[in-house]
Protein backbone atom coordinates (compact mmCIF):
# COMPACT_ATOMS: atom_id res chain seq x y z
CA UNK A 1 0.00 0.00 0.00
CA UNK A 2 2.84 2.95 0.73
CA UNK A 3 4.30 1.46 -2.86
CA UNK A 4 1.39 2.27 -4.09
CA UNK A 5 0.74 5.62 -2.69
CA UNK A 6 4.37 6.64 -3.33
CA UNK A 7 3.40 5.80 -7.28
CA UNK A 8 0.43 7.88 -7.27
CA UNK A 9 2.08 10.48 -5.37
CA UNK A 10 4.79 10.58 -8.20
CA UNK A 11 2.63 10.24 -10.69
CA UNK A 12 0.80 13.35 -9.21
CA UNK A 13 3.42 15.21 -8.96
CA UNK A 14 4.96 14.15 -12.56
CA UNK A 15 1.76 15.96 -13.68
CA UNK A 16 2.10 18.71 -11.85
CA UNK A 17 5.51 19.50 -12.60
CA UNK A 18 3.91 19.03 -16.43
CA UNK A 19 1.36 21.00 -16.23
CA UNK A 20 3.78 23.51 -14.58
CA UNK A 21 6.23 23.13 -17.25
CA UNK A 22 3.60 23.73 -19.89
CA UNK A 23 3.96 20.50 -21.51
CA UNK A 24 0.28 18.99 -22.82
CA UNK A 25 -0.49 15.39 -20.96
CA UNK A 26 0.14 12.28 -23.36
CA UNK A 27 -4.41 11.98 -23.29
CA UNK A 28 -4.53 14.86 -24.91
CA UNK A 29 -1.81 14.33 -27.74
CA UNK A 30 -3.62 11.18 -28.80
CA UNK A 31 -7.38 12.98 -29.48
CA UNK A 32 -6.39 14.52 -32.15
CA UNK A 33 -4.75 11.48 -34.17
CA UNK A 34 -7.89 9.58 -33.26
CA UNK A 35 -10.28 11.95 -34.86
CA UNK A 36 -7.70 11.99 -37.77
CA UNK A 37 -8.45 8.43 -38.10
CA UNK A 38 -11.70 8.11 -37.75
CA UNK A 39 -12.08 11.14 -40.58
CA UNK A 40 -10.04 9.05 -42.84
CA UNK A 41 -12.36 5.64 -41.87
CA UNK A 42 -15.40 7.52 -42.89
CA UNK A 43 -13.81 9.03 -46.12
CA UNK A 44 -12.74 5.14 -47.30
CA UNK A 45 -16.23 4.27 -46.29
CA UNK A 46 -17.88 7.04 -48.56
CA UNK A 47 -15.86 6.32 -51.27
CA UNK A 48 -16.00 2.21 -51.16
CA UNK A 49 -20.07 3.35 -51.42
CA UNK A 50 -19.94 5.58 -54.45
CA UNK A 51 -17.75 2.87 -55.88
CA UNK A 52 -20.40 0.39 -55.48
CA UNK A 53 -23.35 2.77 -56.46
CA UNK A 54 -21.14 3.44 -59.93
CA UNK A 55 -20.15 0.30 -60.67
CA UNK A 56 -24.46 -0.27 -61.96
CA UNK A 57 -24.63 3.21 -63.35
CA UNK A 58 -21.17 2.54 -65.65
CA UNK A 59 -22.77 -1.26 -66.59
CA UNK A 60 -25.98 0.70 -67.63
CA UNK A 61 -24.07 3.19 -69.57
CA UNK A 62 -21.80 0.33 -71.02
CA UNK A 63 -24.84 -1.16 -72.36
CA UNK A 64 -26.44 1.65 -73.28
CA UNK A 65 -23.30 2.73 -75.75
CA UNK A 66 -23.86 -0.76 -77.27
CA UNK A 67 -26.63 -1.07 -80.78
CA UNK A 68 -29.46 -2.78 -80.91
CA UNK A 69 -27.67 -5.56 -82.64
CA UNK A 70 -24.77 -5.61 -79.86
CA UNK A 71 -27.27 -5.83 -76.68
CA UNK A 72 -29.34 -9.10 -79.06
CA UNK A 73 -26.17 -10.56 -79.08
CA UNK A 74 -25.41 -10.36 -75.62
CA UNK A 75 -28.78 -11.30 -74.53
CA UNK A 76 -28.29 -14.82 -76.64
CA UNK A 77 -25.11 -15.39 -75.31
CA UNK A 78 -25.09 -15.12 -71.88
CA UNK A 79 -26.01 -18.65 -70.05
CA UNK A 80 -29.58 -17.43 -68.88
CA UNK A 81 -31.70 -15.86 -71.31
CA UNK A 82 -33.79 -13.05 -70.19
CA UNK A 83 -37.06 -12.50 -71.95
CA UNK A 84 -37.47 -8.97 -70.91
CA UNK A 85 -33.79 -8.18 -72.40
CA UNK A 86 -34.37 -10.11 -75.38
CA UNK A 87 -37.81 -8.37 -75.86
CA UNK A 88 -35.93 -4.87 -75.38
CA UNK A 89 -33.21 -5.94 -77.88
CA UNK A 90 -35.53 -7.42 -80.63
CA UNK A 91 -37.48 -3.92 -80.15
CA UNK A 92 -34.17 -2.04 -80.37
CA UNK A 93 -33.38 -3.90 -83.33
CA UNK A 94 -36.91 -3.13 -84.98
CA UNK A 95 -36.60 1.09 -84.16
CA UNK A 96 -33.01 0.75 -85.43
CA UNK A 97 -33.95 -0.83 -88.85
CA UNK A 98 -37.08 1.69 -88.77
CA UNK A 99 -34.41 4.63 -88.61
CA UNK A 100 -32.12 3.05 -91.41
CA UNK A 101 -35.14 2.62 -93.26
CA UNK A 102 -36.50 6.57 -92.90
CA UNK A 103 -32.64 7.29 -93.38
CA UNK A 104 -32.17 5.25 -96.73
CA UNK A 105 -35.45 6.78 -98.26
CA UNK A 106 -34.45 10.07 -97.18
CA UNK A 107 -30.81 9.38 -99.17
CA UNK A 108 -33.26 7.67 -102.15
CA UNK A 109 -35.08 11.92 -102.31
CA UNK A 110 -31.79 13.43 -101.99
CA UNK A 111 -30.26 11.61 -104.84
CA UNK A 112 -33.21 11.70 -106.70
CA UNK A 113 -33.47 15.55 -106.62
CA UNK A 114 -29.72 15.59 -107.19
CA UNK A 115 -30.07 13.88 -110.46
CA UNK A 116 -32.98 15.99 -111.49
CA UNK A 117 -31.02 19.34 -110.64
CA UNK A 118 -28.27 17.67 -112.45
CA UNK A 119 -30.45 16.95 -115.47
CA UNK A 120 -31.65 20.47 -115.02
CA UNK A 121 -28.83 21.89 -115.47
CA UNK A 122 -27.15 19.79 -118.30
CA UNK A 123 -30.64 20.88 -120.22
CA UNK A 124 -29.65 24.38 -119.59
CA UNK A 125 -25.97 24.03 -120.74
CA UNK A 126 -26.97 22.80 -123.84
CA UNK A 127 -30.22 25.33 -124.20
CA UNK A 128 -27.10 28.29 -123.47
CA UNK A 129 -24.47 26.64 -125.86
CA UNK A 130 -27.08 26.24 -128.99
CA UNK A 131 -28.17 29.85 -128.25
CA UNK A 132 -24.95 31.02 -127.84
CA UNK A 133 -23.67 29.79 -130.90
CA UNK A 134 -26.80 30.65 -132.85
CA UNK A 135 -25.95 34.23 -131.23
CA UNK A 136 -22.63 33.77 -132.72
CA UNK A 137 -23.68 32.88 -136.06
CA UNK A 138 -26.24 35.73 -136.24
CA UNK A 139 -23.80 37.88 -135.23
CA UNK A 140 -21.62 37.10 -137.63
CA UNK A 141 -24.12 37.07 -140.41
CA UNK A 142 -25.49 40.33 -139.48
CA UNK A 143 -21.81 41.93 -139.37
CA UNK A 144 -21.25 40.51 -142.52
CA UNK A 145 -24.42 42.35 -143.91
CA UNK A 146 -23.33 45.48 -142.73
CA UNK A 147 -20.22 45.59 -144.57
CA UNK A 148 -21.94 44.68 -147.70
CA UNK A 149 -24.28 47.00 -146.87
CA UNK A 150 -21.69 49.89 -146.66
CA UNK A 151 -19.67 48.52 -149.38
CA UNK A 152 -22.75 48.93 -151.61
CA UNK A 153 -23.36 52.13 -150.42
CA UNK A 154 -20.04 53.77 -150.99
CA UNK A 155 -19.96 52.16 -154.93
CA UNK A 156 -23.28 53.51 -155.38
CA UNK A 157 -22.27 56.72 -154.96
CA UNK A 158 -18.91 56.50 -156.59
CA UNK A 159 -21.42 54.80 -160.05
CA UNK A 160 -21.53 58.29 -161.56
CA UNK A 161 -18.30 59.47 -161.67
CA UNK A 162 -17.54 55.83 -163.70
CA UNK A 163 -20.61 56.50 -165.77
CA UNK A 164 -18.81 60.15 -166.65
CA UNK A 165 -15.93 58.33 -167.43
CA UNK A 166 -17.89 55.75 -169.72
CA UNK A 167 -19.31 58.61 -171.34
CA UNK A 168 -16.19 59.89 -171.96
CA UNK A 169 -14.65 57.20 -173.30
CA UNK A 170 -17.77 57.00 -175.92
CA UNK A 171 -17.75 60.68 -176.64
CA UNK A 172 -14.47 61.96 -177.18
CA UNK A 173 -12.87 61.72 -180.33
CA UNK A 174 -9.02 62.60 -179.91
CA UNK A 175 -7.85 64.35 -183.13
CA UNK A 176 -4.29 65.60 -182.04
CA UNK A 177 -1.36 63.96 -180.01
CA UNK A 178 -1.95 66.03 -177.10
CA UNK A 179 -5.73 65.29 -177.04
CA UNK A 180 -5.02 61.66 -177.38
CA UNK A 181 -2.52 62.20 -174.67
CA UNK A 182 -5.46 63.73 -172.01
CA UNK A 183 -7.82 61.04 -173.20
CA UNK A 184 -5.13 58.07 -172.49
CA UNK A 185 -4.59 60.18 -168.96
CA UNK A 186 -8.61 59.89 -168.42
CA UNK A 187 -8.64 56.45 -169.80
CA UNK A 188 -5.76 55.14 -166.91
CA UNK A 189 -7.50 56.39 -164.21
CA UNK A 190 -10.63 54.97 -165.36
CA UNK A 191 -9.21 51.63 -165.50
CA UNK A 192 -7.05 52.76 -161.75
CA UNK A 193 -10.90 52.60 -160.94
CA UNK A 194 -12.19 49.36 -162.35
CA UNK A 195 -9.47 47.49 -161.02
CA UNK A 196 -10.36 48.76 -157.70
CA UNK A 197 -13.97 47.79 -157.90
CA UNK A 198 -12.69 44.05 -159.08
CA UNK A 199 -10.53 43.76 -155.85
CA UNK A 200 -13.85 44.91 -154.12
CA UNK A 201 -16.07 41.81 -155.72
CA UNK A 202 -17.78 44.43 -158.06
CA UNK A 203 -18.52 43.12 -161.34
CA UNK A 204 -20.72 44.05 -164.08
CA UNK A 205 -24.30 42.71 -165.02
CA UNK A 206 -23.87 40.78 -168.44
CA UNK A 207 -25.97 43.22 -171.02
CA UNK A 208 -25.67 43.07 -174.99
CA UNK A 209 -26.38 39.65 -176.36
CA UNK A 210 -27.60 38.02 -173.22
CA UNK A 211 -31.37 36.79 -172.27
CA UNK A 212 -33.34 40.00 -170.96
CA UNK A 213 -33.48 39.32 -166.99
CA UNK A 214 -35.98 41.87 -165.03
CA UNK A 215 -33.84 40.98 -161.85
CA UNK A 216 -30.77 42.69 -163.41
CA UNK A 217 -32.01 44.55 -166.60
CA UNK A 218 -33.72 48.02 -166.95
CA UNK A 219 -35.78 48.01 -170.08
CA UNK A 220 -36.09 51.44 -171.00
CA UNK A 221 -36.57 50.55 -175.20
CA UNK A 222 -37.58 47.79 -176.89
CA UNK A 223 -36.87 46.73 -180.53
CA UNK A 224 -38.68 44.34 -183.36
CA UNK A 225 -35.95 41.92 -184.62
CA UNK A 226 -35.75 39.38 -186.76
CA UNK A 227 -32.15 37.88 -186.20
CA UNK A 228 -32.51 37.87 -182.66
CA UNK A 229 -34.43 35.77 -180.37
CA UNK A 230 -37.37 37.73 -178.27
CA UNK A 231 -36.14 39.15 -175.57
CA UNK A 232 -32.57 39.68 -176.52
CA UNK A 233 -30.66 42.63 -174.91
CA UNK A 234 -30.02 44.58 -178.03
CA UNK A 235 -27.83 47.69 -176.61
CA UNK A 236 -27.02 49.04 -173.15
CA UNK A 237 -27.42 52.31 -172.17
CA UNK A 238 -25.89 52.80 -168.76
CA UNK A 239 -24.08 49.86 -167.55
CA UNK A 240 -25.24 47.78 -164.14
CA UNK A 241 -23.31 46.46 -162.05
CA UNK A 242 -23.64 43.62 -158.35
CA UNK A 243 -21.58 42.91 -155.78
CA UNK A 244 -21.38 39.13 -154.57
CA UNK A 245 -24.49 38.47 -156.57
CA UNK A 246 -26.44 41.26 -155.05
CA UNK A 247 -27.63 43.83 -157.22
CA UNK A 248 -26.49 47.46 -156.73
CA UNK A 249 -28.07 49.48 -159.99
CA UNK A 250 -29.60 47.63 -162.95
CA UNK A 251 -28.30 48.09 -166.05
CA UNK A 252 -30.51 50.39 -168.99
CA UNK A 253 -30.84 48.27 -172.02
CA UNK A 254 -32.91 48.03 -175.09
CA UNK A 255 -35.08 44.89 -175.57
CA UNK A 256 -35.51 42.82 -178.74
CA UNK A 257 -38.44 40.99 -180.09
CA UNK A 258 -40.32 39.42 -182.51
CA UNK A 259 -43.21 40.60 -184.84
CA UNK A 260 -45.29 37.35 -183.96
CA UNK A 261 -44.40 38.36 -179.79
CA UNK A 262 -46.81 39.47 -177.50
CA UNK A 263 -47.65 42.80 -178.25
CA UNK A 264 -45.97 45.09 -175.12
CA UNK A 265 -45.25 48.85 -175.46
CA UNK A 266 -41.88 49.92 -176.55
CA UNK A 267 -41.26 52.17 -173.52
CA UNK A 268 -41.36 52.28 -169.65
Amino acid sequence: MQLVARQSVGSVRRCTQARAAGAKPVVAQRAPVQRKLVVLRATEVQEAAADAAAEPAAEQQAEATLSPLEQAKLALESETVDKNVLTAALAGLEAEMGRLQSAASAAESRASALEASVASAKDQFIRLTADFDNFRRRTREESAQITDNVRSDVIKELLPLVDNFELARTQVKAETESEQKINNSYQSLYKQMVDLMRSLGVEAVPTTGSPFDPNFHDAIMREPSSSHPDGTVLQEFRKGFQLGGKLIRPAMVKVSFTEDGPANSSEE
